[in-house]
């Protein structure tokens, strides 16, 4: 091959390149790269909503006998909450009753219906976490066998979860800055940011019994109040924040 066709040659090939060049200089850009960061925050606070569960149970030699006792001692704890309650605040409400035989086994094994259980729940939720005690003395001296859950929770009206999240937002931006830094570079904008905002409930696994459940020829007291710890509850924050580097 001569010279001049060499020469030739080398030249498309160079206005080949020149070509590939500026189609990459004109074309869509890489992606800026990014930091990905999350974190979280815990506060504590004192909760402003109670939920009490109280249990009527009785048995008797029918079904209907049993449901219609138990409708009546239902009846008269609900009247009774009723006078510590208001309807703007709180709910009182009937969940799970129900009616089931109870076996017994004979001395020659088989196995018959000694009588009926009636077990009813109810529910009351208050905005006045104060009057838990006073309400769990009541139900019982009303007929409540016991307490079957006691709940706190905070009614969340975001304020808080707003009040955080731009606390977080400032932590995330600062490690960003200094991560970016120690790499040569900085932080150019967010690319996109998550959060979220929960509440944990404070839960009693303490059950309170009646009196006369405690023990066999008790003998009744003055009357004590039921001691009831609310506690706190907690608010969970998280954030998750992607920046673009420069």
């Amino acid at each position: 091959m001569n010279k001049k066709l060499i020469s030739a040659v080398l030249f498309g090939i160079l206005i080949l390149t020149g070509v590939c060049v500026n189609a990459s200089d004109t074309g869509i850009k890489k992606e800026a790269g990014f930091i990905s960061l999350n974190a979280s925050k815990t506060k504590e606070i004192e909760p402003n909503i109670a939920r009490v569960t109280f249990a009527v149970e009785n048995t008797a030699e029918t079904a209907q006998k049993a449901a219609s006792a138990n409708n009546e001692i239902s009846s008269k704890i609900i009247n009774a909450l009723k006078e510590l309650t208001t309807e703007q605040t709180d709910v009182i409400k009937t969940n799970n009753f129900s009616v089931r035989p109870v076996y017994t086994t004979t001395s020659s094994g088989k196995r018959t219906i000694k009588n009926y259980s009636a077990v009813n729940s109810v529910v009351v939720e208050t905005k006045d976490t104060t009057k838990i005690a006073k309400l769990i003395d009541t139900a019982i001296a009303n007929g409540a066998n016991r307490t079957e859950g006691l709940y706190y929770s905070y009614e969340n009206d975001e304020s808080l979860c707003n009040a955080m999240y731009p606390e977080l937002l400032k932590e995330l931006k600062a490690q960003a800055d200094s991560i970016a830094k120690a790499a040569g570079s900085s932080v150019e904008g967010i690319k996109h940011i998550n959060a979220s905002c929960s509440t944990d409930m404070a839960v009693s696994n303490g059950r309170f019994y009646a009196k006369a459940m405690l023990a066999d020829g008790a003998v009744e007291t003055a009357e004590v109040s039921t001691p009831v710890e609310a506690g706190k509850v907690k608010i969970r924050v998280y954030v998750n924040a992607d920046f673009y580097l420069k």
